[in-house]
């Protein structure tokens, strides 16, 4: 998807109706950006499979996936991450996004870089969450990850049978 990459941030992401009361995106905001460095995307889900959110850039930015007494819930983006690991991927892959279009010279990633960087160090800056068009959900970290601690907070009651 070099044409529709998302690279720093997934913007407007978007619950669909089953992912209304999924409990991966419990305390989410109907809308929400998230962490992204992706070029590759899930183009169809699997027989049986439940859409939980997307965006206008990529469709299948969370899904539910149930086989046997499997249960995998996944996002397309990067829950996982902090901003400064963000930063330093936008820095490695300068090149694709000049490329891609999303950038027109070095320079531009290095600025986004270090917004990310030192939102990273004060997350609490609203100037720096201005400029970088997030809230404060985005840039504190517990809000960032909040997939990850629904997972583990869910796992003693999923129904595996």
């Amino acid at each position: 998807m070099p044409q529709r990459m998302e690279a720093g941030l997934s913007r407007r992401i978007t619950r669909t109706a089953e992912g209304q009361d999924h409990p991966l995106l419990s305390g989410r905001a109907p809308t929400w950006d998230a962490p992204a460095v992706h070029t590759d995307e899930v183009e169809q889900l699997p027989e049986g499979a439940t859409l939980l959110a997307g965006n206008d850039v990529t469709r299948v930015q969370a899904a539910e996936i149930r086989h046997d007494r499997g249960i995998f819930w996944g996002v397309q983006y990067h829950p996982e991450l902090s901003l400064r690991e963000i930063a330093i991927a936008l820095r490695r892959q300068a090149s694709s996004l000049i490329e891609a279009g999303l950038a027109d010279h070095e320079d531009d990633v290095e600025g986004r870089a270090a917004l990310l960087d030192r939102l990273h160090q004060k997350p609490e800056a609203r100037s720096l969450r201005w400029l970088l068009g997030v809230n404060g959900e985005f840039a504190d970290e517990i809000g960032r990850r909040r997939e990850l601690t629904n997972f583990i907070a869910a796992l003693p009651s999923l129904d595996r049978r």
